[in-house]
């Protein structure tokens, strides 16, 4: 069984797996079948499938009425690997839908919630880049479940953290950035507490600018920049300009 899981696993994570009909109340139940699995590979391709089916509201819906986010949720104390599957079926299941994304954020006196923001914390920079994403999904699908400022902020710098973590990490985070904080002055102006244009300037100038890095960190420079004369200033007056 094992081998099989993990065949399948890696099958669902290609975009060009079959889609899988969640809204079928029969393959919702195989799909639940599998998150109760106590095999981990079988909870990981849960999720990969999961993922992979829900591209619409109505699949995404389906998905939350039949509890399988906070079924997702109660596998985050697995493996790393598990924990970061589930991470991202969230974000999958709750992505520009305000309903289900209002939904988890209330169910449980926000369980839920409060475990993906714990995660914000963990050891691995991958899981807290997941966990960063998760909230940001959540945050734009539902903005009134997202109103803590110190939640943003703290977002922020773990995302400024990131960027100095080798490989997909620290290239993704700037991007992650630079979706948290688009459109809104809020959080632009919160960004700039945290030295966020110094911060993001010194790394640019640390990588070469045909890496991806160095391109996420210019979209991330270039938000921070767009609503707010005093971020402009500071990047003025740093070499960044000068490159």
């Amino acid at each position: 069984m094992d081998a099989s899981a993990r065949a399948l696993r890696m099958i669902y994570q290609s975009r060009l797996a079959p889609k899988f009909d969640v809204n079928s109340g029969e393959n919702m139940d195989f799909v639940l079948s599998l998150l109760d699995s106590e095999n981990e590979n079988v909870t990981e391709l849960a999720a990969a499938i999961i993922s992979h089916s829900c591209e619409s509201s109505a699949e995404q819906l389906s998905l939350c009425s039949a509890g399988v986010p906070q079924k997702l949720v109660s596998l985050f104390g697995g493996s790393m690997n598990l924990r970061d599957a589930c991470l991202g079926s969230v974000t999958a299941v709750i992505r520009n839908n305000r309903d289900v994304a209002s939904r988890f954020a209330s169910t449980d006196h926000g369980k839920g919630f409060r475990s993906v923001v714990g995660l914000i914390h963990d050891r691995s920079p991958h899981t807290r880049l997941l966990a960063c994403l998760c909230l940001i999904a959540l945050g734009h699908a539902s903005p009134c479940h997202f109103q803590d400022k110190q939640i943003k902020t703290k977002l922020i710098m773990v995302l400024l953290e990131l960027i100095e973590e080798p490989g997909h990490v620290g290239d993704e985070a700037p991007l992650a950035l630079t979706t948290l904080i688009k459109d809104s002055f809020e959080l632009q102006k919160q960004a700039l507490t945290t030295n966020a244009v110094e911060k993001l300037s010194n790394h640019l100038l640390a990588n070469p600018l045909e890496t991806r890095r160095a391109v996420t960190i210019m979209l991330a420079l270039s938000e921070l920049c767009s609503k707010l004369e005093e971020s402009r200033s500071q990047l003025m007056s740093v070499e960044v300009c000068h490159v």
